[in-house]
């Protein structure tokens, strides 16, 4: 008996047998059927049935019967290790990297007559591998610490032996020799599709050259397989960053600032915004503008949703007529912060525009703010750990964060 024909092949060979047998069978009854419900006035009775069974196999039977065939074959064979159309196709479309480790990989092991192998399967960063045994019927993955170097000379060793590589080829090093002694291999088919080396399997004993053959059309599928496991997490990895990024989006337009408000005389301008950033202002019953920015470290869809949740928390304060003062304002926000459980930095700015005087007041947390007047712009106006005010005058004043600026006020009343 032929050392490729094993246990799941003769498995696959029985579902084959037992399936056309059972189409055979089939179509016999249905020629009886014939018989008994045509007429017995009619003439020639048996052609007609012989002819009313051939259409029904070959449009009926024959494509049931390789339905019927793969799905049998996938429940107790692996798809990868049939050479049935029907359930190649389905390989393919399933993407199933976890059958190739599960089914045929035991199964290569056992072609070659060994007792132990190595299985190695590129993740889906398309530069590390992942390391599975097969030793005495059982299976196991390896630790990451023992992985394989991505940039290990083996790897481009193996990739130009599509029929396998064997210890002590001539054109081997040192170094790929003591590779092949660390995995405890003899024998290294490499899984190549498309100039990429998708993984390889590492075994025991060199196999027979009548076997090699069958094992390299095996090792073409198994790079099929991962490379399409790859592509459809990659597919739907993809799918599922575009939704969250038009779910952002979408968040996003509610942050999106108004027209900046005239307070009594003095203009403010919005400089400039950038994602990640919330900027508002809230008017007062007797006409002052208190104006919120925060600036989040990270900007990815959770920054937006603790934005949305902080501009949420300050409408409906604003709405019950809590916002006192800029210090409230301040511990509001913070308080928010720590309740969603952002650990990551931020930078807060907290002011307030008066109507009547025209004073500005400002809070901040963090190192890169910066108010200044445009006449002086080297000097700072603005300190970290007390409320600062400043007075309009006839230069506008700005005020900036990391050297950007980010908000200006003018005092159009002032003629300079």
């Amino acid at each position: 008996m032929k050392t490729l024909f094993s246990d799941l092949r003769l498995i696959s060979s029985l579902i084959t047998l037992m399936v056309r047998l059972l189409s055979v069978f089939v179509v016999l009854g249905l020629y009886e059927l014939s018989i008994y419900l045509l007429p017995k006035e009619i003439e020639f009775v048996s052609e007609i049935a012989v002819l009313t069974c051939l259409v029904f196999g070959v449009f009926g039977i024959l494509p049931i019967q390789e339905k019927v065939s793969g799905f049998l074959k996938a429940s107790f064979v692996s798809e990868y290790l049939s050479d049935d159309p029907g359930s190649s196709r389905l390989a393919h479309r399933r993407f199933d990297s976890e059958g190739l480790i599960k089914n045929v990989f035991p199964e290569l092991v056992r072609l070659t007559n060994s007792n132990f192998g190595k299985l190695a399967v590129l993740k889906n960063d398309l530069v590390h591998y992942e390391l599975y045994t097969y030793a005495h019927k059982k299976q196991r993955k390896v630790h990451t610490l023992e992985g394989i170097d991505p940039r290990a000379a083996l790897l481009t060793y193996i990739l130009n032996k599509r029929s396998g590589a064997m210890i002590g080829e001539p054109d081997q090093n040192k170094i790929i020799n003591e590779d092949f002694v660390s995995l405890r291999a003899n024998f290294i088919l490499p899984f190549v599709f498309r100039e990429k080396l998708f993984g390889f399997l590492a075994v025991s004993n060199i196999p027979k050259d009548n076997v090699r053959h069958e094992l390299s059309f095996l090792a073409g599928k198994c790079a099929l397989a991962v490379h399409n496991q790859i592509l459809s997490s990659q597919i739907a990895e993809n799918k599922k960053y575009r939704k969250e990024l038009e779910n952002a989006g979408k968040i996003r337009k509610f942050l999106e600032s108004p027209e900046p408000p005239m307070v009594g005389d003095i203009k403010i301008d919005l400089l400039s915004r950038e994602p990640g950033e919330l900027l508002e202002f809230f008017q007062t019953p007797n006409g002052d503008f208190y104006f919120i920015f925060l600036r989040l470290s990270v900007t990815n869809a959770v920054s937006v949703l603790a934005l949305c949740y902080i501009l949420g928390t300050l409408y409906a304060s604003r709405l019950n007529g809590e916002l006192k003062n800029l210090l409230h304002i301040k511990s509001l926000v913070e308080d928010n912060l720590k309740e969603i459980s952002w650990t990551e930095r931020y930078d807060l700015s907290v002011g307030m525009v008066e109507k009547e005087t025209g004073k500005i007041s400002l809070r901040f947390v963090g190192k890169n703010f910066k108010m200044f007047d445009a006449s002086n712009p080297e000097r700072n106006l603005a300190s970290i750990g007390w409320e600062n005010i400043e007075t309009l005058g006839k230069d506008p004043l700005f005020l900036t964060w990391n050297d950007r600026n980010i908000i200006s006020f003018q005092h159009l009343g002032i003629t300079p």
